[in-house]
């Protein structure tokens, strides 16, 4: 990636880690919810082929109606697999493999008869989102937001681009020389990397043209995150993984958030931007719809989502006078992938 995408680059830091820790926890909020009000199989089964049938007889679907489909379609799958469960005879019965692929295939071919709105797929996500947390995470996730709340309340750094680059740096060369060795240590760090970040995207109009070398940022802040994540997997951890898992994601997500709102905000300053500027301010404009699973959507309170809310709006707007630059996906028809991937898993 070229240098103009540098400030892109530090936001996904890591991305793909926390993705990948946050996945046990989200698994582990989705089981499957039983229906014992099917006599039998064929019952079942023929509940299941009805709702097939109905799928395919419909040319297309408002988002309102899809969503009551995929609901019809988790329940009537909940219902399939406690059947089968009960009925050792029917465990083999390949009928509902079949039926499900034949709606999944239905579903794919109904989401992509229109062309859909990021504000479509919030909705999507806020009523089919079925991540779950249990108390002691939704406490702490509670208290995630009352830290960077007040964290939030800190003035940025004053300088030019180049001083607040200066003075980001220091902040995460002190913190490697120190290290992260305790719980204590990586909110420290956390409370003042919000800073530095925030005073970054003050100057992102500059930052963005690529004329200050961010490598050193993007290196630094990756060790940074390894050695927080390091805490969770001594012999005696400092940090739960769940722990981690939470914080880092909230961190990505605040982070992803704040950096796409610069981006919209600092457009109307830009006169005309180059192909490498334009397409790093496509990433970071996006990169929250591209980046943000259903385990993070689950993290955000209702002031994020309010900010999700106002990106939906504002992003085909903000894209369009970008111009196509060197982005290498279909931007409009992002928001139909989205919505795809989010209810059938898959592109």
């Amino acid at each position: 990636m070229s240098g103009k995408c540098h400030s892109f680059t530090i936001l996904k830091n890591h991305t793909f880690t926390v993705i990948l820790l946050s996945v046990a926890i989200w698994l582990a909020g989705c089981q499957p919810v039983s229906n014992d009000s099917y006599n039998s199989v064929d019952d079942v089964l023929a509940s299941y082929n009805e709702l097939f049938m109905a799928i395919k007889s419909k040319e297309a679907v408002g988002v309102e109606e899809l969503i009551a489909l995929v609901q019809e379609w988790r329940e009537l799958e909940a219902a399939v697999s406690a059947t089968l469960e009960r009925d050792t005879v029917a465990h083999a019965d390949a009928r509902h493999i079949f039926i499900g692929d034949s709606i999944n295939i239905q579903m794919s071919r109904l989401i992509d008869s229109r062309k859909w709105s990021y504000s479509d797929y919030l909705t999507v996500v806020r009523e089919l989102n079925n991540v779950e947390m249990d108390s002691v995470s939704q406490k702490l996730v509670a208290s995630v937001h009352l830290f960077y709340h007040n964290v939030g309340t800190a003035v940025p750094f004053k300088g030019s681009a180049k001083e607040v680059v200066d003075k980001y740096n220091r902040l995460l060369d002190s913190s490697l020389a120190k290290g992260i060795r305790t719980k204590q240590d990586a909110i420290d760090f956390l409370r003042k990397e919000d800073v530095a970040f925030r005073s970054f995207l003050l100057h992102l109009p500059t930052l963005s043209a690529g004329n200050i070398p961010l490598g050193c940022l993007t290196k630094n802040t990756g060790k940074v995150m390894h050695g927080i994540i390091g805490l969770t997997t001594t012999d005696n951890p400092v940090l739960g993984k769940s722990e981690a898992v939470i914080l880092l994601a909230m961190r990505n997500n605040r982070r992803l958030l704040q950096n796409a709102e610069a981006c919209l905000e600092s457009l109307h300053r830009l006169h005309q931007a180059d192909n490498g500027q334009a397409t790093a301010y496509q990433w970071m404009i996006l990169q929250p719809w591209i980046s943000l699973d259903g385990f993070a959507y689950a993290l955000m309170d209702g002031k994020q989502m309010r900010t999700m809310e106002e990106l939906a709006e504002r992003t085909p707007k903000a894209l369009v006078k970008l111009g196509k630059g060197d982005f290498p996906l279909d931007a409009d028809g992002l928001p139909a992938l989205l919505i795809k991937t989010f209810i059938l898993g898959y592109e």
